[in-house]
């Protein structure tokens, strides 16, 4: 993955939600999932690689797989390809765990007060500033920052000062910046279940 690319990947910012594949999953099985359910979908998403997932993730008891199978798309199809890249280009990585309370300005059905995908994008562009709270606040500007600093000079952390120093991810010390309140540094999020990921392949 990545690896023909036919010109030079450019240092980024890139980064993941903690809860990024929840709304898919469940606006697509709106019905809760049974563990027969979770074994019949499985191959289905995963094809011929679903037996090595199933003994990796079994069912997780008796009720709704919905959660469970919410987490391994968001493993397979966000979190670790996202890791991936960043390898490749010496990326700033982050993670977005900190939750969007949506008070009712959209429908946001199951991920109301999650973290799910583009969720960070209101705290980014401050779209809910008079209804945010101040810890929200704080997510905000701090997020602003750091990307405004990376416009300006190529580096989140200057010219303005941040709460955090952020390093680029490196294979030896995959250090991410984790926005929940407060910020602060996550080491191999998801290390072990991504280097799963990786000798199954992604789509």
């Amino acid at each position: 993955m990545f690896s023909s690319t036919s010109f030079p990947l450019k240092p980024l910012i890139i980064g993941t939600m903690t809860e990024e594949a929840l709304g898919y999953v469940y606006g697509e099985l709106t019905q809760p999932l049974s563990p027969l359910g979770y074994l019949t979908v499985g191959p289905i998403l995963f094809g011929s690689n679903f037996s090595a997932i199933a003994m990796r993730y079994p069912p997780e008891g008796s009720g709704d797989q919905r959660p469970l199978l919410a987490r391994l798309v968001t493993q397979w199809v966000f979190a670790c390809p996202t890791r991936v890249l960043a390898h490749k280009a010496a990326a700033y990585s982050y993670v977005f765990g900190y939750p969007l309370h949506t008070m009712g300005i959209i429908n946001a059905g199951i991920c109301e007060a999650r973290a799910c995908h583009s969720y960070e994008l209101p705290f980014l562009f401050q779209a809910f500033w008079l209804n945010f709270t101040n810890a929200d606040r704080y997510i905000s500007q701090t997020l602003a920052t750091y990307w405004t600093n990376y416009a300006k000079s190529k580096n989140p952390n200057h010219p303005v000062k941040v709460p955090l120093a952020w390093s680029k991810l490196a294979s030896q010390s995959e250090k991410y910046l984790n926005f929940t309140d407060p910020v602060q540094i996550t080491t191999n999020y998801l290390m072990n279940d991504c280097n799963f990921w990786d000798g199954i392949g992604y789509y």
